[in-house]
């Protein structure tokens, strides 16, 4: 009897240790921005404590959970595997769809909140990129029935040659993309790569009532007239490092969820600051706010050709959300 109690004990502690972590919210941190969520989760336990893409109203060919697997790595390290395959859990029109596979928190009100949030993802080395956007992160502000963009989604395009990170901060939340929201609500930074290039480099950029400010247009104004705009003499130019396939990056997200100019997003790659934005990110929309929440996983469009675009698989590791950042810096070491 004695050996089975010690047992018991044993296991239950073990569970704990490996079970999704509460993170405390120091008391330098103010209660009334805080965090809505504070874990970590470093995926050793092979439990998924999420929520995940399921069939739905509006969500169709669902694999339920075939597309999470917890893998290791020859050191022993475990972490989420990602996949998404043709048509799965595919949204949301007759004739063009996306598919996805992703997990995602528990939706909170997150209005006028600060939250920083972070994680480890690596592309396998067979990793196949395809000439199509591939998002692979997002911090979602929902509205009732929203068709705008998050306010922070990181996506590839052109084969994995193009980064653009960033989103909607506004706008008539249940209709599709148009031009006047575009210029008055779009913040986004840009970057390209060349092939088999090691930097990332300043593609343009799109802040609230601005038009998109690239490298090339600035490059081409007139010299002999000195008209360089005052956009273009804001436009930072970032270099960063483009990490190889098969090899882990980390990435760390600041976003301040404000109707004033107290907000931000500052996101960094490997503790290189590649995007500083200032400003509104909760203003000037039109519809009801539900709640908010952040997803990670690949989400991609459908292959117009009807084909259909090969396996994409996504690996993650610590993931970790909480209220400012110095706790992030703690869970997520270079």
């Amino acid at each position: 009897m004695y050996k089975v109690i010690v047992i018991l004990i044993f296991t239950f502690c073990s569970s704990n240790l490996i079970a999704m972590e509460k993170v405390l919210v120091p008391d330098y941190v103010n209660k009334e921005t805080k965090s809505p969520w504070n874990f970590y989760e470093n995926f050793e336990g092979g439990k998924l404590n999420f929520q995940y893409i399921k069939k739905s109203k509006n969500i169709g060919n669902s694999p339920g959970k075939k597309p999470y697997k917890f893998k290791k790595d020859p050191d022993g390290n475990t972490f989420l595997s990602v996949t998404v395959k043709n048509e799965w859990n595919k949204c949301c029109g007759k004739n063009f769809y996306s598919e996805r596979a992703e997990i995602f928190t528990k939706k909170k009100n997150a209005k006028n909140k600060e939250i920083w949030y972070g994680f480890r993802i690596r592309f396998p080395e067979n990793f196949k990129f395809v000439n199509d956007r591939l998002m692979f992160s997002q911090f979602m502000n929902e509205f009732k029935n929203m068709k705008k963009s998050p306010l922070f989604g990181m996506n590839l395009y052109w084969s994995g040659g193009k980064l653009s990170i960033g989103g909607d901060t506004g706008g008539k939340a249940n209709i599709s993309w148009n031009l006047h929201d575009h210029v008055k609500y779009k913040v986004e930074n840009h970057f390209v790569k060349k092939s088999n290039s090691k930097n990332w480099q300043t593609y343009s950029i799109k802040r609230r009532d601005q038009k998109e400010i690239s490298i090339l247009n600035c490059n081409s104004l007139s010299k002999e007239n000195n008209t360089v705009s005052n956009n273009c003499k804001k436009l930072e130019k970032i270099d960063f490092n483009s990490t190889p396939l098969g090899k882990w990056t980390t990435y760390k997200i600041g976003i301040k969820n404000s109707n004033t100019e107290d907000g931000f997003i500052k996101v960094y790659k490997d503790d290189t600051l590649i995007m500083n934005y200032l400003g509104i990110t909760f203003g000037g929309w039109k519809g009801t706010y539900k709640h908010t929440f952040i997803k990670l996983g690949p989400y991609r469009d459908t292959d117009t050709n009807g084909n259909g675009y090969p396996d994409q698989t996504i690996h993650y590791d610590d993931f970790v959300v909480v209220s400012d950042k110095k706790t992030l810096d703690k869970y997520l070491i270079k």
